[in-house]
């Protein structure tokens, strides 16, 4: 049984992504030559005028045509959240290419994975991360420039391959004659899916303009009830706290959303609580974009009712991971005049399928609803169709913003033939249409509301000379949601847990950090030599230590078979 959205059908644009923030920014500079995009949280004092967004763009688009940049090629980018974000992305996309955004916390390993394997030629970034880039595109012989911002109040001299960022935003722009499809690719963030390593998800124009459709919608309708009440919305007159990395499906959105909305976003390059508090109360924010941990703090942290925002809070959103009820009842008590409500969605759908509903009250125990357009269908375990509601099975979903594939075709069978995406979580429907997420039948690991796929983690723990095998699972954690544990099969016997996480963290980034390491005989595995996960899950369940126990020998066992089947 498929299951179809309730919601007003929505005429959605196909008008390419570039284009429409750019149209946007005119809008709102028109109506307020003043009128502020972005303000730095930390500061305050540093600012981006709507009206200076588009030129600025042209400038440095018309810059990247004379590099040599041209239509399918794709660029990358390793910021953390400013401006500067935002204008290389529309300039990549005026001229015809593809911007995969990385975590500004990227280690050299894992730059230099995502600029191989998405073919980047262009890579910005800024002076701080500078050194870790260059070290990562030594490795990349397709990279052929670095674009960087300046950050450090000496003035060096660049490297030969290195260029400055401000200096190509000042050059004389001109017409750039690129007529970009709908069904061009305009982003290539990078997701591990339901399972295995990161892979580049091929999002195209049409796919990112129908999100921001449905979302923009859901703000002017539901968010908007919470915020103004049956007062008419002046979201030019709002700020929204822009928390969340912008190289991330959900952080991306929710900056995109604040500019067609003609809103001031308060720009936070890391999550700080006290600024966080301050510009709450100071800029009265109504609207907050969070993921659990941040609501966690919300809930606990003392200094919460000392700033008392709870007066200016009228909507608090959560994302990226399902919050539980006890949570969120605990941020209730202190927020009681807040709509406090989840959303889901993934990646390769580029943000949210489910959406709260206003009439509905706060969601405590539920996802929302199908958002406008799409259709949902949930499958048992034999792999059929659900026809009930209340039964608990894999989501799938269909729509305008599911990606076009991934970019080297792993996981094809992600999307099935009749367009629905397979997500990996288990949930249900109930009689009003609310989706609740109940678990993940995927092997990901949510630290914070971000993926952290085992495989990824193993196959730089086997990098390690003294580690024979390993296996990585997420074990519950009442802070972080989930956290890494590994367990490791000696190669050499002095090999020691510091020494481990020394490696892994020169490695990895610090939320792909393992929290508990257990040394085993082996590593239980079928006789196909996939790890059994869930083996490790009772065995990390039952606590203690694994080291010769009778689980590690029953592991040993299998790992013979398995020897003996090759």
């Amino acid at each position: 049984m498929v299951f179809v959205s309730k919601a007003v059908p929505l005429k959605l644009s196909t008008q390419p992504v570039h284009e429409r923030i750019l149209d946007s920014c005119r809008i709102h500079a028109a109506a307020n030559k003043d009128a502020i995009v972005f303000i730095d949280a930390e500061t305050t004092t540093k600012k981006k005028l709507y009206r200076d967004v588009e030129p600025t763009v042209n400038s440095l688009a018309t810059a990247l045509v004379k590099l040599g940049f041209k239509p399918g090629d794709v660029a990358a980018q390793a910021f953390p959240n400013c401006p500067e974000f935002l204008i290389a992305m529309l300039a990549v996309m005026k001229c015809g290419g593809a911007m995969s955004n990385a975590s500004a916390i990227f280690t050299d390993y894992e730059l230099q994975l995502q600029f191989k394997d998405s073919n980047t030629s262009i890579v910005f970034t800024d002076e701080d991360r500078l050194a870790r880039v260059r070290r990562s595109v030594a490795k990349c012989p397709g990279v052929r420039k670095i674009i960087c911002l300046r950050t450090f109040p000496l003035r060096a001299e660049f490297p030969e391959n290195v260029l400055d960022f401000v200096e190509l935003t000042q050059t004389p722009d001109q017409p750039i004659n690129v007529v970009v499809s709908p069904d061009a690719i305009a982003l290539l963030p990078y997701s591990s899916g339901t399972t295995g390593r990161p892979k580049g998800c091929q999002l195209t124009h049409k796919n990112i303009s129908a999100m921001l459709d449905i979302a923009q919608s859901h703000l002017e309708t539901e968010v908007a009830q919470a915020m103004f009440g049956k007062e008419k919305p002046t979201w030019n007159k709002e700020h929204v706290l822009l928390l969340l990395p912008w190289y991330h499906a959900y952080g991306l959105n929710t900056m995109l959303e604040t500019i067609l909305l003609g809103a001031t976003g308060l720009v936070f390059k890391k999550f700080d609580t006290i600024v966080m508090l301050n510009r709450i109360k100071f800029y009265k924010v109504k609207l907050a974009w969070l993921v659990p941990p941040m609501l966690i703090f919300l809930a606990k942290d003392p200094m919460v009712p000392i700033f008392n925002v709870a007066p200016y809070l009228k909507v608090i959103m959560s994302a990226g991971a399902t919050a539980g009820k006890q949570l969120c009842e605990e941020v209730q008590k202190r927020f009681p005049n807040a709509w406090l409500c989840q959303a889901y969605g993934m990646t390769e759908m580029v943000q949210f399928t489910t959406l709260p509903i206003f009439e509905h009250g706060n969601c405590f125990e539920t996802v929302g609803s199908l958002g406008p357009t799409y259709e949902m269908k949930i499958l048992d375990k034999e792999g059929k169709e659900v026809d009930k509601t209340d039964t608990v099975g894999q989501l799938c979903f269909r729509g305008p913003t599911i990606m076009k594939g991934y970019l080297k075709k792993e996981e094809s069978d992600i999307i099935d033939k009749d367009g629905f995406l397979k997500t990996g979580d288990l949930g249900s429907v109930d009689q009003k249409g609310r989706v609740h997420v109940t678990g993940r039948i995927k092997e990901l690991i949510k630290v914070n509301g971000m993926q952290v796929p085992p495989v990824e983690i193993e196959d730089v723990l086997l990098l390690h000379p003294k580690v024979k095998d390993c296996a990585v699972i997420g074990i519950p954690d009442e802070q972080k949601g989930e956290s890494p544990r590994a367990y490791i099969v000696k190669k050499d016997h002095t090999l020691t847990e510091a020494e481990l996480s020394d490696f892994v963290h020169k490695m990895l980034s610090s939320y792909k950090w393992i929290d508990t390491y257990e040394f085993i005989d082996a590593i239980p595995k079928l006789p196909s030599g996939k790890i059994q996960r869930k083996k490790l899950k009772e065995m990390a369940a039952g606590g203690g230590s694994t080291e010769n126990s009778e689980a590690s020998q029953s592991s040993k066992e299998i790992s013979e078979r398995v020897g003996e089947k090759k």
